[in-house]
């Protein structure tokens, strides 16, 4: 789905409409909460600043997540449309995807020099989806999502050829 007719050029109305919603979402938390509505060609991106992050982040980013289904929901609601959010509590998210990138090239580097498996710790389906996106342009192995909700994870094996 591409977001063009959203545009943010001078602050789209759907820009300005999730950012209401965001506002109104955070007013339950953290009245003096600072959001930013940023609209490219993929997906909606909200970042929120607070003195609470923690708190909204939650273990493993758990509190994050359900905060950005919800306000997926609340905005589906009232467009009728589906619209791709990503939400991000104090740079949490593009720190942990640093993390991943780190785990994802380390754990392919120990399965290229030493054969065998990675198995790497039960993560969501949104970091799993990053870990695979990295690995797949590393030469030498594959990765595989293996078990159950909650306990989902990669594996990290040699590229069978």
């Amino acid at each position: 789905m591409s977001l063009d007719k959203f545009s943010t050029k001078g602050g789209s109305p759907l820009g300005r409409k999730i950012e209401e919603t965001a506002g109104n979402l955070m007013k339950h938390f953290d009245s003096a909460a600072k959001i930013k509505v940023d609209i490219d060609d993929t997906s909606c991106n909200v970042e929120i600043e607070t003195e609470i992050s923690g708190l909204l982040i939650g273990r493993h980013g758990e509190t994050l997540e359900a905060l950005q289904h919800l306000l997926r929901l609340l905005v589906w609601q009232e467009q009728a449309e589906f619209i791709p959010l990503v939400v991000d509590i104090s740079g949490y998210r593009a720190a942990r995807q640093g993390e991943l990138e780190e785990l994802a090239k380390n754990s392919a580097s120990k399965v290229k020099e030493f054969g065998g498996s990675e198995s790497l710790p039960s993560m969501s389906a949104y970091e799993r989806r990053l870990i695979h996106m990295i690995l797949q342009d590393i030469e030498g192995i594959e990765s595989e999502s293996e078990g159950e909700e909650p306990y989902r994870r990669i594996v990290i094996r040699p590229k069978i050829k």
